[in-house]
């Protein structure tokens, strides 16, 4: 029986530019994040992570930079609970913003509506303060002032497109740019397909984590801890 841990590439693609951005498993809790230009096939390896991460529940903004994704802990560190769906700048797993949510079973982590507007699906509050380039826009109750119920933090409706409100009120499924006709993964390994044929790209090969630092990591302040640290940095020191 084979000890060799399962390795995976799951591909995410920005709508309005050439960016991609590849979830890498190394194994059951070691995920790093990958960006890249299709145009170029150069990439650029990003953090890695000590947790769960769920595929499922990733979403990339239209212009590539933000990340969202939600992550499994069963060990829960920090006191946040098992699963949280967070924002981040790719590469990294930073968080910008943190969700806590309560059973990995429900989790349906987040989309982003445009470069700056995301919608999470857990119901609680943000742990970290806002951010000024990323703003959160919730469903509550509909008045006469916001006839949709779609309001950022501040109150105020959110300046979202009717095909937008139409897809969060209605559930429509977003539009996504697909390009996985044209790319195949095995393994670690990245190809672009030609006809029946497979091109390898690049061959990420075996996983070496090493630590790495967002460069936004001193601005990301939160009430959980001091120092630029946060709970998906793993176990304090």
């Amino acid at each position: 029986m084979s000890t060799e841990p399962k390795r995976e590439l799951h591909l995410f693609f920005a709508a309005e530019n050439d960016t991609a951005v590849i979830l890498r498993r190394g194994a059951r809790a070691l995920w790093q994040l990958i960006i890249g230009d299709r145009t170029t096939d150069q990439f650029e390896p990003g953090q890695w992570i000590k947790r769960r991460v769920l595929p499922e529940s990733c979403s990339l903004s239209p212009d590539g930079r933000h990340f969202l994704y939600s992550v499994y802990d069963g060990r829960d560190p920090a006191g946040i609970g098992d699963v949280y769906t967070v924002a981040s700048r790719a590469p990294y797993f930073t968080a910008l913003a943190l969700f806590p949510d309560h059973y990995v079973w429900n989790c349906t982590g987040g989309r982003f509506l445009d470069n700056r507007h995301y919608f999470v699906a857990a119901p609680t509050p943000n742990r970290f303060p806002p951010i000024s380039e990323l703003a959160q826009v919730t469903k509550g109750k509909v008045t006469k002032e916001c006839r949709t119920g779609l309001r950022t933090l501040n109150g105020n409706p959110a300046p979202l497109t009717k095909a937008l409100r139409a897809e969060l009120l209605d559930g429509a499924q977003p539009p996504q740019q697909d390009l996985t006709d044209r790319y195949d993964t095995q393994g670690s390994r990245l190809y672009r397909r030609r006809g029946m044929d497979l091109e390898l790209i690049v061959d990420f090969g075996p996983p070496v984590f090493a630590p790495v630092v967002a460069p936004y990591a001193a601005n990301a302040q939160t009430d959980l801890a001091s120092d630029a640290w946060h709970p998906l940095d793993g176990d304090r020191p």
